[in-house]
């Protein structure tokens, strides 16, 4: 099989898109200012708190990269899937039942799928999916779960954390674990707070809230990534 250029550019689009740490699309894209390697804000900070170097090439990490980021984020970003089960995807929505300039009638027999050409299939970063165009249990409204900042009003987990945190929170447990930057925390439901696993008194209030209400809560960024509004 060729590699034509519209194949290279989508490779090089799946290969620079993916989080070498996590291999899902990357939150927050943050470089390492030694070897320009990027990956997620969190996995990296993850990877650095626990004295480790570049997972890609092992140099050194700068840790005050950590300290005050900020960046352009939709804070209402949905959870991204990995590319390559994007682009996966994508060449089955792209499949197109019709033939060209061929109309179907409710009466008429189905028609063999025409298979879109790996040439002609676009980059995952040019259609921009995310798992909620994908994923068909949605729930009727979007829900977020924010935690409050030690001195900097409220934050908005990682999507993909959140993810984890509402599915637990919709089977009706007490609460439930997520990893972050390396560390377990708890998320209490009951008690609406989170705390680093067996350090119960370091807690933080956290809140889950609809989409309206997000818009009125003056949230600062996302998963310790500042955002910017203005």
């Amino acid at each position: 099989m060729s590699l034509t250029p519209p194949r290279f550019q989508s490779m090089n689009a799946v290969i620079e898109a993916e989080c070498p740490v996590c291999s899902s699309q990357m939150i927050a894209p943050t470089a390492i200012p030694a070897c320009g390697h990027k990956f997620c804000f969190t996995c990296l900070k993850g990877v650095c708190m626990n004295g480790m170097g570049c997972p890609m090439c092992r140099g050194p990490i700068d840790p005050s990269i950590f300290s005050l980021p900020s960046q352009v984020l939709d804070l209402k970003m949905d959870v991204p899937l990995s590319p390559v089960v994007v682009q996966d995807k994508c060449k089955f929505l792209l499949k197109s039942p019709f033939k060209k300039h061929e109309k179907r009638s409710i009466s008429d027999k189905p028609i063999e799928k025409r298979d879109t050409s790996p040439s002609e299939t676009p980059a995952p970063s040019a259609l921009n999916l995310d798992a909620s165009l994908l994923d068909d249990n949605l729930p009727e409204e979007k829900m977020y779960w924010l935690y409050r900042g030690k001195n900097q009003g409220w934050w908005r987990f990682d999507p993909r954390h959140e993810r984890d945190i509402d599915k637990a929170y919709n089977n009706d447990e007490d609460h439930c674990e997520v990893t972050i930057c390396g560390r377990t925390y708890v998320i209490d439901f009951n008690g609406q707070c989170q705390y680093p696993k067996g350090v119960p008194t370091q807690r933080r209030e956290v809140k889950r809230v609809s989409s309206a209400d997000f818009d009125t809560m003056g949230v600062k960024g996302l998963a310790g990534v500042f955002v910017p509004t203005s």
